[in-house]
């Protein structure tokens, strides 16, 4: 398939980047520690990198449509008004996000712990800190009814999810959901799936040996998104619409930090929807960006249009 990316129709898509981008979810500062393997209990492991991130995955999409270019708005939770949420404020500022989140007095600002190994599996951990994710639940909402597309975290919760996708609908604003799916649990996730426009269910390597994707995708269809995009780790990913299934193999790479690569691909496809690539080109671009964010420690990629001219 590379040849055909080579030719004119790269060249008279919109090539616009200043779309706007709403991003939804929670945000908190952490570190990612990078390991050749995750160590058994009571043992421990050398770490060959480490390096800060902003999460969650809503925050990661924003940092990277911000980078290529896109008017990126985060929404989240409440950070405590302390040296940390400062300091998460300004690298997000520094980054190109428009942030929209407000600093609390009565808050302590959370910090998250990751390990990434290079069998490519992710262990995280978070802070138990109610009234900071609660908070999420107050978060203001106007720069989603100016935005092209809105994307959410389902595991913010439906009360606060079903919040924001619902304001969107209100607002005529596309809406891309990070949604886990699973058919033992068909219904759930059922009021926010019905409202998006794009579904992405995300699946680990050996998730795809316990569920059925194209089954998820199917699921996802019938409750009416356009596209239902399923990720399956180093088996690539696929997408599923009324014009058919579209399938993508991952590119193999060196395996060296999975962290983040979930919300690289629900950039990527975001940002190749945005300038109207056919879908083909959407799933190719995802993959492949998310594939390169695994071979590397940052967080920020090509673009998907120079990922696909590469190819």
């Amino acid at each position: 398939m590379g040849r055909p990316l080579r030719s004119p129709f790269l060249l008279l898509v919109d090539m616009r980047s200043a779309f706007r981008v709403a991003c939804f979810g929670y945000v908190n500062p952490g570190v990612v520690f990078a390991v050749d393997a995750y160590p058994a209990p009571n043992t421990g492991a050398y770490v060959k990198a480490k390096r800060p991130f902003i999460g969650a995955d809503c925050a990661m999409v924003a940092q990277v449509l911000a980078a290529w270019g896109v008017e990126a708005h985060l929404i989240g939770n409440a950070l405590g008004d302390d040296a940390l949420g400062h300091d998460t404020l300004s690298r997000l500022r520094a980054l190109g996000v428009h942030t929209h989140l407000r600093l609390d007095a009565s808050l302590r600002t959370p910090h998250e712990v990751d390990i990434a190994d290079r069998a490519g599996t992710r262990t995280f951990f978070v802070e138990d800190n109610a009234p900071v994710w609660e908070s999420l639940k107050q978060a203001d909402l106007d720069a989603i009814e100016t935005a092209d597309m809105l994307y959410v975290d389902w595991y913010v919760g439906e009360e606060a999810a079903l919040r924001a996708v619902t304001h969107a609908c209100a607002h005529s604003v596309p809406v891309f959901l990070n949604v886990e799916v699973s058919l033992s649990q068909p219904e759930l996730h059922r009021a926010l799936i019905e409202r998006a426009t794009y579904a992405q269910s995300p699946m680990s390597d050996v998730h795809v040996h316990q569920e059925d994707p194209l089954g998820i995708a199917h699921l996802l269809r019938e409750y009416g998104v356009e596209v239902a995009f399923v990720t399956r780790g180093k088996f690539g990913s696929l997408a599923l619409s009324a014009a058919g299934l579209i399938e993508c193999a991952a590119p193999t790479v060196a395996v060296v930090d999975t962290q983040g690569a979930g919300a690289v691909y629900s950039a990527a496809a975001i940002f190749s929807l945005l300038q109207g690539l056919p879908l083909p080109l959407v799933v190719q671009a995802a993959t492949h960006t998310a594939s390169l964010k695994c071979a590397q420690h940052e967080l920020v990629t090509p673009s998907p249009l120079e990922v696909l001219q590469r190819a």
